[in-house]
């Protein structure tokens, strides 16, 4: 089976998943107490987790699955993803998948509180520039750019630049420049189509409602209307967190597949902490979780039938 690392921004998140991979209790009806007077009973179902240590990382693992908190924002998840990917690797049990998972806010329209998100493209979405002008554009002076930073790759709004070639047209005062349009990589990383797929319909057995969409990673949360808004019209998408475009980053330095699940815990727009509803997000993402494990033929990369016969 594919181990899976599960990558989560606290521990809140990390406990959320893990009492879904332990799951419930319940007595087993072949079972009968054992132990002195048979006051200890053993008769569970619920899985316990053993602990796995990730270089200065501890993880709680069961089976295939280990779950790592790695610590809020982007720096802190892309170092966390990768330093468990190369512990693992250089222990010999290499991981197969990433999954960044963890609360999240919903944008009006496509996510409600408490509903499953899958991100089917995952975006970084203020990495970048703002390019805007003071003046009217007849009335700027010629803008002047020195050698280091056309070799860093920055160009005045309007010039063309080895990557992107000629401009299509003129920068709007105010425009966001993407990393794709600074010819510095790209801001923007696709799951696998499939395993979207999968995992939507392992994780529709939860009885939640399950959104797929885009996922944006931002450094700065979204606290008003206005910059939802701005998200909105940009990048239309359905949730927004802070960790899943680091985490995709790291999974792809070791060629490891990735992708994100969110539970929403508020709406995106004017911050309104008494709105959120924490319970109902990470109760989502416990039941998340348990269907991961009850049905891991979501937790594979590529299936053996999609892979074709062995040459």
């Amino acid at each position: 089976m594919t181990r899976t690392l599960i990558v989560t921004a606290v521990n809140a998140e990390a406990d959320a998943v893990c009492a879904g991979l332990m799951g419930s209790w319940s007595r087993g009806r072949s079972r009968t107490p054992s132990g002195p007077g048979g006051l200890v009973s053993p008769d569970w179902d619920r899985q316990l987790l053993t602990t796995s240590t990730l270089g200065p990382y501890v993880g709680r693992r069961r089976g295939p699955v280990t779950v790592l908190a790695a610590g809020p924002a982007g720096p802190a998840a892309a170092a966390g993803t990768a330093v468990a990917l190369s512990v693992a690797s250089a222990a010999g049990e290499p991981f197969g998948l990433v999954i960044a998972m963890g609360v999240a806010g919903g944008f009006r329209g496509w996510a409600e509180i408490g509903d499953l998100v899958i991100a089917d493209r995952l975006v970084a979405a203020d990495l970048g520039a703002e390019s805007g002008l003071d003046e009217p554009a007849e009335a700027a002076p010629p803008v002047r750019i020195s050698e280091m930073d056309r070799n860093l790759g920055f160009y005045p709004p309007g010039a063309p630049s080895p990557q992107t070639g000629p401009p299509t047209g003129p920068v709007a005062a105010g425009a966001f420049l993407t990393m794709d349009e600074l010819g510095l990589g790209s801001s923007t990383l696709q799951p696998d189509a499939g395993l979207v797929r999968r995992m939507t319909t392992v994780l529709g057995v939860t009885g939640r409602r399950i959104v797929s969409g885009t996922v944006v990673s931002v450094s700065t949360v979204t606290g008003t209307e206005r910059r939802a808004a701005a998200l909105t019209s940009r990048l239309d998408p359905v949730a927004e967190a802070m960790e899943g475009y680091a985490v995709g980053v790291a999974a792809g330095a070791f060629g490891v597949p990735v992708t994100e699940i969110r539970a929403i815990s508020n709406l995106v727009g004017r911050r309104d902490r008494a709105s959120w509803n924490m319970q109902s997000a990470l109760g989502s993402l416990r039941t998340a979780a348990a269907a991961l494990v009850a049905h891991p033929e979501g937790l594979v990369p590529v299936p053996q039938a999609e892979k074709g016969p062995a040459h």
